[in-house]
């Protein structure tokens, strides 16, 4: 049975515990003080689970679902794709994978580390950003 949350204006709020189909014969709420018809206030009801304004989002895969069924129905679609635990030695696993590979491509592009070609393709980008702002002038060398 549901929990009715009524205001009355002489005696403050009350909650009443009783059948929606009593609540309704008795056209809603009246004071168990002073019998008076009460206002009835509606509360906000907690949900659960995912939503429009509260979507889930998994970074790992970097999607973002409004309900709990577009999350498994895009799952569905792809059996080859799962959830990982951050913790969970496959991942990690993964990850060492990853980064070592990244160090191997770095170096045979000439950089030092993975860090390294960051530093310097931010420094390129820089550099070429103040080149189209005109904050930077190109010097060209001339071979005499």
């Amino acid at each position: 049975m549901p929990t009715y949350n009524g205001r009355c204006a002489q005696h403050g709020e009350f909650e009443d515990l009783m059948k929606i189909s009593h609540y309704i014969e008795q056209d809603g709420l009246f004071c168990p003080e002073c019998g008076e018809k009460a206002a009835t206030i509606i509360s906000a009801v907690p949900v659960i689970g995912a939503m429009p304004s509260k979507p889930i989002v998994i970074d790992q895969i970097g999607q973002t679902f409004t309900s709990e069924a577009e999350k498994r129905a895009y799952f569905a679609k792809r059996p080859d794709r799962t959830l990982v635990d951050p913790n969970d030695s496959a991942f990690i696993n993964h990850k060492d994978l990853a980064r070592e590979r990244a160090e191997k491509k770095a170096k045979q592009m000439g950089f030092r580390d993975v860090e390294d070609r960051r530093t310097r393709k931010k420094r390129e980008l820089k550099r070429r950003r103040e080149i189209s702002n005109g904050d930077k002038k190109i010097s060209v060398v001339t071979a005499s």
